[in-house]
């Protein structure tokens, strides 16, 4: 019987999978269990996505509610030509923000004016 390794071994002797051997042939597949099956959505899923998207739903409640990374969520809107809630300000954005700040302008005006929150800290603007 040809040598196994040993972590195959292991897994043949906790039931994890089946190997079967023919005259010096050894056949088996391991099992992957921490392996994840691509789940690929339809367009009326993509639509639904993109409507709770829209309504204000976050990338991670969604990946949740569709059995999906949250990183594919934010795929799916980019392709689909979503505007990204949480996008950086422009650079030149950010030279008014820092005018319009050292005239007096509170970071509650701020917003409203450029459609942003504060980031961590205050240091950081996002466009919603």
């Amino acid at each position: 019987m040809p040598q196994l390794p040993k972590w195959l071994a292991k897994a043949c002797l906790k039931g994890m999978l089946e190997v079967t051997v023919e005259v010096g042939v050894s056949e088996f597949a391991a099992p992957r269990p921490n392996a994840r099956t691509m789940k690929r959505l339809n367009p009326a899923q993509i639509d639904l996505l993109i409507e709770r998207y829209l309504a204000g739903r976050t990338v991670y409640e969604l990946g949740a509610e569709f059995g999906i990374a949250r990183q594919t969520v934010s795929l799916v809107l980019k392709r689909n030509g979503v505007l990204m809630r949480m996008q950086e300000l422009r650079e030149d954005q950010r030279d008014e923000v820092t005018a319009l700040r050292d005239q007096g302008w509170s970071y509650a005006r701020l917003g409203e004016r450029f459609k942003v929150d504060r980031g961590p800290y205050g240091t950081f603007w996002y466009a919603e």
